[in-house]
């Protein structure tokens, strides 16, 4: 064999070498139970939500940093007479490195946009819409990064509207203090062709935040206190009084210890979701207690397990509105066996 041909062979097998490719997999799954007892209340509904979800996904990553993943969630409500209740199927490209990940296509929502408190989306929509579609970009990590995100959830036809939301969140540390913020924007779009009795709704939410977060080695895994301002913004478009700005005052105290902790949300406002009557959950994917002008919620937990593959948390929630105390008890557990590690993602709201 001449050199010029031992050249060409060892320079394609270096640039095949460059595009090696890994196969990757996850199996995850995702139990939930979850009583509320608001019989009490005239804001929200009382329920009972439990089922478990099975993820199976497998992807193709090449030169470390890009992958495309396929997957589907299936979910199982308890004692549903159906085999599978309902089925999501995933596709997404991936690049991720230290500084920054992308995502598009559609992918898990709980792993991207773990830092919004139920103040943004109550835990129905992780139990029963746990695919975000869109797009998602972050620079940074941990204690400082900022990102965007698009989650296309409606399709525009005849009966269906168009929906979206369009969102950014951030976070920077500074010691043992941090600043960090969460927001979207909702659109309530019309039908195609266009109705003229329906109204293209509007519907934004914000929380700024300020505050001191303290941990160490022996056990006290987080002492939280934050103070924040939460703005919002909702409009019905075409009709007379049609705007409403509720902004109110947003109060957090956060302890972990060991395997026990307990976070304590205060909101001192305006009532929001004024149109909830009228549209629901077809606008509004947040608390429905933020309807009242005020509202105290107490999650007490324990960890009862905690290790890389399995985290099984049991909760006893407390939330006062209207005047009334009422209760809620959860339990929760996620398993996950896989071949890679998922990113890492600060989460401020537990």
């Amino acid at each position: 064999m001449s050199v010029r041909n031992k050249f060409i062979i060892l320079f394609l097998g270096l640039q095949l070498g460059s595009f090696a490719q890994e196969l990757q997999w996850n199996a995850g799954l995702n139990y939930f139970f979850d009583n509320t007892e608001f019989a009490r209340s005239s804001l929200t509904k009382d329920q009972t939500m439990t089922g478990v979800h099975f993820s199976p996904e497998i992807g193709l990553k090449w030169n470390s940093a890009h992958s495309v993943f396929v997957g589907s969630d299936l979910l199982k409500i308890s004692g549903s007479q159906n085999v599978i209740d309902k089925v999501d199927l995933f596709a997404y490209y991936q690049y991720n490195t230290p500084k920054v990940l992308f995502r598009a296509g559609a992918f898990p929502r709980t792993e991207i946009l773990s830092n919004y408190s139920d103040f943004f989306f109550q835990d129905s929509i992780n139990y029963f819409r746990p695919i975000m579609q869109g797009v998602f970009w972050q620079v940074g990590q941990n204690n400082a990064y900022f990102n965007l995100w698009l989650d296309w959830n409606g399709h525009q036809t005849v009966v269906n509207r168009e929906t979206f939301y369009v969102g950014a969140s951030g976070h920077k540390r500074f010691g043992f203090f941090f600043t960090d913020f969460q927001s979207y924007m909702y659109h309530y779009a019309n039908v195609r062709p266009s109705n003229p009795t329906y109204h293209v709704c509007d519907n934004a939410l914000a929380h700024l935040s300020l505050g001191v977060d303290y941990s160490n080695k022996e056990g006290l895994d987080t002492l939280l206190f934050a103070v924040g301002v939460l703005a919002g913004y909702e409009r019905e478009r075409g009709l007379p009084d049609n705007t409403n700005a509720p902004l109110g005052a947003v109060l957090r105290l956060n302890v972990e210890y060991r395997l026990f902790g307990l976070n304590n949300t205060v909101y001192v406002g305006d009532p929001r979701m004024v149109m909830y009557n009228k549209y629901g959950g077809d606008l509004y994917w947040s608390n429905p207690f933020l309807r009242s002008g005020s509202y105290v919620e107490s999650k007490l937990y324990l960890k009862v397990i905690h290790t890389k593959e399995v985290q099984a948390r049991l909760a006893s929630n407390f939330h006062f509105s209207e005047g009334k105390l009422m209760f809620e008890q959860v339990f929760t557990l996620r398993a996950s066996l896989n071949n890679f590690s998922k990113p890492k993602k600060i989460q401020l709201f537990k």
